[in-house]
């Protein structure tokens, strides 16, 4: 259980190193900065005159990077695992090959741009053939659709309804004639052509029908050429489109040199958004922030070869200070730190809970599991996996806690006496057969859990020279326990002992709010109460027992039905092997992922509410960033 010891770190430099010392702090990727307090003189940074052309950099050079990466048949591994490029890589790319790729971002704008356009010209095409389309039909040349000196002649729409109505009825004047030329929808689109003498009267009768004149003056021949010239426009322009999404397709090979380009850009950006948190002068800045006191020494050496002249002091923090948490422990307990930092991160003058969950995490996922074969499968398969797909920092770790996860899987299965679904000989626990034993050993374990939990409670209170508070707040509570337990066995010593522990709890509860006994004595009655939260915690334990037995019984039901298809000659056989495989997979994948949710949930609130202390902020140490890859050529701390 280790939270790495912090000190405060304050360095004055020359103006002039200080790019260099930057550089030189990322590198370590051991320093977090904290803003400094303005004093002596000092005054904050204004923001450097080019990040806001670095900001936009990486902006373009993102947007080519997403537009090129669909364009990009590489298989990408399966957890995340990135590629790395060495510093002396890096700094070929921003001092040589930048120009270079920023000319191809500049080619995909360009591209990009003659893009958008054609696709307004696109919309605009089929619009315009859209509104064309219900007049394919009519042969007359548009412009020869005019008004004579007896004639008037118009294209218009009217309601289809009515005018089928009129034409049927025969009350059309003879000197009108009104030509369908298609139907959409309730609609009719008409040719009308009328003598003069009859305007008003058929007027009158379009009017009644929802007349509404139709100009296209777009049109110089018949629609249906018009149409065919929108058609070969469209066709080019399709083209087009083509030919840009291939040539566009055609940069895909500078990919991989873009994602580098833009890790490079957004770690110089890192550099000079932490230097607005500097103080400076006209010749000299001013740096604050936390580093391990492990590496303090390798700090000062680093930072001092880059400008002998600095001045730098590492110092304890004061008690008013709040320091960020690091985590820090052996190969075998580090995967488990996800658990603990995905619930919340310790308090600095805290205790990191991970050495003291990982045998519990690691027993409770293998409970839940509960099937040997499945174990067998995870030690196995999980570092084959971190092996051959090289999975990102954050999903080994989960790999890792899976692997731990696989072992206690093989021991708890084989107590369980279950291989893929087959018990093939007796067993004291048997989860189906006998479930009072594997109850009994989950509620066992679960008091072990809260008592190791009561336990760093009182490490907790110990160290910070408070024996009495462990005494009044956690051996109280353990003789409680322990004392009901004992009823059932001795029961005059487990009166006693709980009649002792009860005694304390009613002495000491509320003892730093009042000094007055009959507060006090009410106070411990309340406390008390406290023993319905107990039972209740020790049935929550009773989910080692649900998801173990869950996982076993579907395993048998799928051998069952696997023995039902191979009933059926060789395809059964075949369907049969392709159920077992595929079953069992599905049942360790669902089961997996509940035990680990549920053994989180274990930790969360029944054992760190016992003791922890929640609230810690995460120390994030200037370093490159790795959204693509990782630069490489780092000192990281031991």
């Amino acid at each position: 259980m280790a939270i790495v010891e912090m000190k405060r770190m304050s360095l004055l430099a020359p103006k002039q190193d200080e790019k260099a010392l930057l550089h030189a702090i990322q590198r370590l990727r051991c320093i977090h900065i904290m803003p400094a307090d303005e004093s002596g003189g000092f005054e904050r940074e204004a923001a450097p005159q080019e990040l806001s052309d670095l900001e936009n950099r990486i902006a373009r050079v993102n947007w080519a990077v997403k537009k090129l990466a669909k364009f990009d048949t590489t298989k990408a591994p399966m957890f995340g695992g990135k590629p790395s490029i060495s510093t002396d890589d890096a700094k070929q790319l921003l001092n040589q090959k930048q120009s270079i790729l920023l000319h191809t971002v500049e080619v995909l704008e360009v591209l990009e741009r003659e893009q958008n356009e054609n696709r307004g010209v696109i919309a605009r095409l089929e619009a315009a053939k859209e509104q064309l389309l219900p007049w394919v039909d009519f042969g007359v040349p548009i412009r020869e659709v005019k008004n004579t000196r007896n004639t008037v002649a118009s294209l218009a729409t009217v309601q289809k309804s009515k005018v089928d109505a009129l034409l049927s009825s025969g009350e059309l004047s003879p000197l009108c004639s009104i030509e369908i030329i298609s139907y959409v929808r309730d609609l009719a689109n008409v040719y009308v052509v009328m003598h003069r003498s009859v305007i008003d009267e058929v007027q009158a009768q379009l009017k009644e029908m929802g007349y509404s004149s139709v100009t296209l003056n777009q049109v110089e021949g018949t629609v249906q050429q018009k149409i065919a010239e929108l058609d070969a426009e469209l066709s080019a322009m399709a083209l087009r489109q083509e030919a840009i999404e291939k040539e566009t397709a055609g940069y895909v090979t500078d990919l991989s040199d873009l994602k580098s380009l833009y890790e490079c850009l957004t770690s110089e950006r890192e550099k000079l958004v932490a230097s607005q948190d500097f103080l400076g002068s006209a010749s000299t800045f001013y740096l604050s922030g936390w580093a391990p006191a492990e590496v303090t020494d390798k700090i000062e050496k680093r930072l001092t070869k880059v400008s002998p002249s600095i001045c730098m002091e590492f110092v304890d923090p004061q008690d008013d200070e709040e320091p960020p948490v690091l985590l820090h422990n052996g190969k075998v307990v580090t995967p488990y730190e996800t658990v603990v930092s995905g619930f919340s991160l310790p308090t600095y003058r805290g205790l990191d809970p991970t050495a003291a969950m990982t045998p519990f995490f690691a027993n409770f996922m293998g409970m839940m599991i509960s099937d040997a074969g499945y174990g067998i499968l995870l030690v196995v398969f999980v570092p084959l996996i971190i092996k051959f797909m090289k999975p990102s920092p954050g999903a080994k770790h989960i790999m890792w806690l899976l692997f731990g996860g696989g072992i206690a899987t093989i021991i708890w299965g084989a107590l369980y006496n279950t291989w893929f679904g087959f018990s093939p000989w007796p067993t004291v626990f048997d989860a189906v057969g006998d479930s009072i034993p594997v109850m009994a050993v989950c509620i066992a374990l679960g008091a072990v859990h809260l008592f190791a939990g009561l336990g760093v409670a009182a490490y907790m209170n110990i160290k910070r020279g408070k024996p009495g508070s462990a005494i009044a707040d956690q051996l109280s509570w353990f003789m409680v326990i322990v004392g009901l337990a004992l009823m059932l066995v001795m029961p005059e010593i487990g009166k006693w002992v709980a009649i002792a522990g009860v005694a304390i709890i009613l002495v000491t509860s509320g003892r730093e709010k009042s000094n007055n006994p009959f507060k006090r004595l009410i106070s411990g009655l309340g406390s008390l109460y406290g023993i319905t939260s107990w039972v209740s915690d020790l049935l929550s334990y009773m989910r080692l027992f649900g998801m173990g037995l869950a996982t076993g019984v579907i395993g048998m039901v799928i051998n069952q039905l696997v023995g039902m298809v191979f009933a059926g000659g060789i395809i059964g056989k075949v369907l049969g092997s392709l159920l077992f495989v595929g079953g069992h997979l599905f049942n360790m994948g669902i089961n997996v992922l509940g035990a680990y949710v549920h053994s989180c949930r274990l930790q969360y609130i029944e054992f760190f509410g016992k003791f922890y202390e929640d609230g810690g902020k995460p120390f994030r140490p200037l370093a490159s960033t790795n959204r693509y890859c990782y630069i490489e050529d780092v000192v990281k701390p031991s």
